[in-house]
C-alpha cells in the first residue's frame, strides 16, 4: 500500500512539475508589435513557483521573463516580449524551469550621489526627474532626457566618471549625453493642472518608492507633496515604467486634494532649436524633432533629438501654451489618467524625422487597440 501511495504521489508531482499553462496572443490591429511586453496577472499561474517559472514560444525556445512584484513582496504578474505582425495570432507556454540568465537591459534608481536623482534607463534612451537635493534651485517636475547610442546600461559609470571629473556626461564621449534643458518647465513629457491657460508647473519630487528593477522592466513612483493649483494644494503619485526596447515610457499618475473636477496637461519645451513638430489631436500625439548640442565647453553639434507625449484618451486637446505644446484633458481628482513619454536620437535608432513620427503614430494605434491575450489551461 505504501508503494502504491508512493507512486500516486509521484505521479501528482511529476504532473505538477510539468504542467504547461498556453496563452494565446492576438494583435488585432493595424500596427506591427515588436518586443511589446505582455503582462499576465500572476494570480493566474499561482501554481508556479515564481523562481522557476520560464516562457517558451512556440518553437519550444525560452525567451526573456520577468516576475513583476510592484513594490511588494510577492509576485503580482508575468511579462514577456511579444513580436507578432498586424491581424497575427501566436501562443506562448508557461511552466517551470531553469530560467536564462539574462543580461539587464533596464535599470532606475534614486541617485543620492548626485542631488538625489531619480534616474532610469534601457537598451534605446534615459531619463531623469529632478528630486529633493536640487530643491533649493527651484526645478521644476519636468522630465530630463539622456540619449544613449548603446545597448549597455551606462548610467552608474556616467554619474562616477562626471563626479570624479574624468568626463563630463554633457559631453557625448562615444556612448550619448545629457544636452536636453529643462529648467522649469515639463521637459520632455512632464504633467501639471492646467487652468485659466495656465501651467501650474510643480516642484521636484519629495519622496520616492522603486517597484520594479529590471531585467526587462523597471518601474518606480514619485510622491509630490505639495503641488500648488490656484489657491489649492494638491498631492499627486505618479508611477513610471519604462520596457526593454521602448523609446516611450507609461505614466500613470493620480492626484489628490479638496477638489473634484481638474484639466491637466502634458507636453513638451519648445526649445528655440525646434525644427519639425507634428500636433495631432485627432490622433492624440505629440511628436517633436530639434538640433541639440553638447552644453559643456565648446558648443558641438550633436544630431537630432525627437521627443513625443501620447494620449490614449480619446478627448484630449493639443495646443501651445507658455512656450510648450501641450494636450490638455479633463480629469477628476482620485481617478488614475495614463499617458506616454519618451524621446530618440537620429544616432540611435531613427534616422529620419518621419522614422520618429511614425513611432509615436504606431504607439497611439497600439495602446488604444491593445493586443487580445488569452489563457488556456
Amino acid at each position: 500500500m505504501r508503494n502504491y501511495a508512493f507512486l500516486f504521489f509521484s505521479v501528482l508531482l511529476f504532473a505538477s512539475c510539468s504542467q504547461k499553462v498556453e496563452i494565446s496572443v492576438f494583435n488585432n490591429s493595424e500596427v506591427d508589435r515588436v518586443n511589446e511586453m505582455v503582462e499576465i496577472c500572476f494570480c493566474q499561474l499561482n501554481e508556479f513557483d515564481a523562481s522557476k517559472v520560464i516562457v517558451l514560444n512556440n518553437e519550444d525556445k525560452q525567451i526573456p521573463c520577468q516576475i513583476l512584484y510592484k513594490g511588494s513582496d510577492t509576485p503580482k504578474a508575468l511579462i514577456f516580449p511579444v513580436t507578432l505582425k498586424a491581424g497575427k495570432e501566436t501562443s506562448f507556454f508557461v511552466k517551470e524551469g531553469t530560467p536564462d540568465q539574462l543580461p539587464a537591459k533596464t535599470s532606475a534608481r534614486y541617485v543620492a550621489e548626485y542631488k538625489g536623482d531619480m534616474s532610469w534607463e534601457n537598451d534605446k534612451i534615459g531619463f531623469r526627474m529632478f528630486g529633493p537635493g536640487m530643491a533649493g534651485e527651484n526645478p521644476g517636475n519636468g522630465v530630463d532626457v539622456w540619449l544613449k547610442r548603446t545597448n549597455s546600461l551606462v548610467f552608474d559609470k556616467w554619474y562616477q566618471n562626471d563626479l570624479s571629473h574624468k568626463t563630463s556626461f554633457h559631453n557625448d564621449n562615444g556612448e550619448g549625453l545629457d544636452c536636453y534643458e529643462v529648467g522649469r518647465t515639463l521637459g520632455a513629457g512632464g504633467i501639471c493642472p492646467y487652468s485659466e491657460d495656465s501651467l501650474w508647473i510643480g516642484r521636484c519630487f519629495d519622496r520616492y518608492k522603486v517597484l520594479d528593477n529590471g531585467p526587462i522592466r523597471s518601474s518606480f513612483i514619485l510622491y509630490y507633496d505639495s503641488i500648488r493649483y490656484q489657491n489649492k494644494k494638491l498631492k499627486a503619485e505618479l508611477v513610471v515604467t519604462l520596457d526593454a526596447g521602448s523609446n516611450l515610457n507609461e505614466a500613470r499618475i493620480k492626484y489628490f486634494g479638496d477638489t473634484t473636477k481638474i484639466r491637466l496637461a502634458s507636453g513638451i519645451i519648445l526649445h528655440d532649436t525646434i525644427q519639425a513638430l507634428t500636433e495631432n489631436a485627432n490622433q492624440g500625439f505629440i511628436a517633436y524633432a530639434e538640433a541639440i548640442f553638447a552644453q559643456n565647453g565648446k558648443k558641438v553639434a550633436a544630431g537630432r533629438c525627437f521627443t513625443g507625449v501620447v494620449f490614449p484618451t480619446q478627448s484630449v486637446k493639443i495646443k501651445r501654451q507658455a512656450g510648450h505644446s501641450i494636450g490638455i484633458c479633463d480629469y477628476v481628482v482620485g481617478d488614475e489618467f495614463t499617458y506616454y513619454f519618451g524621446a530618440g536620437w537620429n544616432k540611435h535608432g531613427f534616422k529620419k524625422d518621419i522614422d520618429w513620427l511614425c513611432y509615436v503614430a504606431d504607439k497611439r494605434t497600439a495602446v488604444t487597440q491593445p493586443l487580445k491575450i488569452r489563457i488556456l489551461k
